[in-house]
């Protein structure tokens, strides 16, 4: 017996489906979409009025439980908020990685998958950055990581950011570069105050590889004196570099995402980078980092593709992840889409009253129920 969601508004952009659709899910895969299915043997649940997304791919969040405050209960904050898939953001290390794939990766009933921090520490004590001793910037220990646990990690993490690389500048990022390589991965760069101007950081990275906190309002970013998208940000976007939110604590300034928003540069991907202080102050979770976008002017089905499609795309998993398509994996996500006044904050204390958030009604996870409202 299958799963059989009636009435609702379908809208999956990477697979170009949208309106008024059922969607079948049977054995854990999407089977079928379309108008007035009838129900045969599956399992009704009406879904009139809502929004039926592909299940969500959050690219960059934290998950490291008991590690500094970077991790929040993984599976109750995903199930509620119609995340499936949680891309942990360089939490661990070569050093510490295995305590993160076994309290935490492999008990969680969200997919989880991983970018290994070129720091062998990880995210351990922020107080000290990661990479103010060079040596921690191990790339054979990094290797030799992303080959044990190939099944996991994605690529490479490294935060680019003055306070944490101090006088080692771009280092770090070469060798996160060059351990990527060796495992044919893609490499995810913090960009927050960078050691150099933004181009610099750019110009090392290679298609498909991920620039976090692109909207950030730290330091050298991607406005000129102004406020235009700078040529090398759009240079960059040209060679297939992947610009991602990762909204956080301390990524997302307003005026910044308005200002490449109406100039056309929306984001490739939208991810919260969530950790437990996060969740609890200014990004709430991924439904409300998107509603944000949203209300700056970003259209609803760019919003629904920045956290399916392209994400799945980004870690490879286009066609299995973040789409209805029939054959894919049954992750589906169900919204209402409420229209009042909400009020939104960025990382810098402005605030913002939206017209429009997402409120989360239904997951199904593998096509099972996981949670409903």
């Amino acid at each position: 017996m299958g799963l059989l969601l009636k009435g609702g508004e379908v809208l999956d952009p990477g697979a170009g489906l949208s309106g008024r659709l059922d969607v079948r899910t049977r054995d854990g895969l999407v089977a079928e979409v379309g108008p007035q299915l009838a129900a045969a043997d599956d399992a009704v649940l009406d879904v009139s009025g809502k929004l039926i997304l592909p299940g969500l791919i959050d690219l960059h969040a934290h998950c490291f439980i008991g590690s500094s405050d970077f991790g929040p209960r993984t599976d109750d904050i995903a199930r509620s908020t119609g995340v499936t898939t949680w891309v942990d953001g360089g939490s661990t290390g070569a050093g510490t990685f295995e305590g993160m794939r076994e309290w935490v990766l492999s008990r969680s009933r969200v997919r989880m998958l991983a970018f290994l921090n070129i720091s062998a520490i990880g995210l351990m004590y922020l107080k000290v950055g990661e990479l103010n001793h060079l040596a921690y910037a191990d790339v054979d220990a990094a290797i030799g990581a992303g080959k044990d646990h190939r099944d996991l990690i994605l690529g490479i993490k490294v935060r680019s950011q003055l306070e944490v690389v101090g006088d080692a500048g771009l280092e770090p990022l070469r060798r996160a570069v060059r351990a990527a390589d060796a495992l044919g991965g893609r490499v995810m760069v913090h960009c927050t105050n960078p050691p150099v101007p933004l181009g610099e950081i750019l110009a090392l990275l290679r298609p498909g590889d991920i620039v976090s906190h692109f909207l950030h309002g730290r330091g050298h970013g991607i406005l000129d004196a102004n406020g235009l998208v700078r040529r090398e940000i759009r240079q960059a976007r040209e060679r297939s570099i992947v610009f991602d939110v990762a909204h956080g604590r301390m990524h997302v300034k307003f005026p910044v995402a308005r200002a490449a928003i109406q100039q056309g540069f929306y984001p490739d991907t939208i991810s919260s980078d969530l950790t437990s202080g996060g969740a609890a102050g200014c990004v709430k979770d991924l439904p409300t980092t998107m509603a944000k976008f949203l209300n700056l002017g970003m259209p609803l089905p760019e919003v629904v593709r920045a956290v399916t499609a392209s994400p799945a795309k980004a870690i490879g998993r286009a066609g299995q992840l973040g789409t209805l398509r029939p054959g894919a994996v049954a992750d589906v996500a169900v919204f209402g889409l409420e229209t009042g006044e909400f009020d939104f904050e960025d990382a810098h204390g402005e605030h913002m009253t939206g017209r429009q958030r997402f409120t989360p009604v239904l997951t199904l996870r593998a096509g099972e129920v996981w949670w409903r409202r």
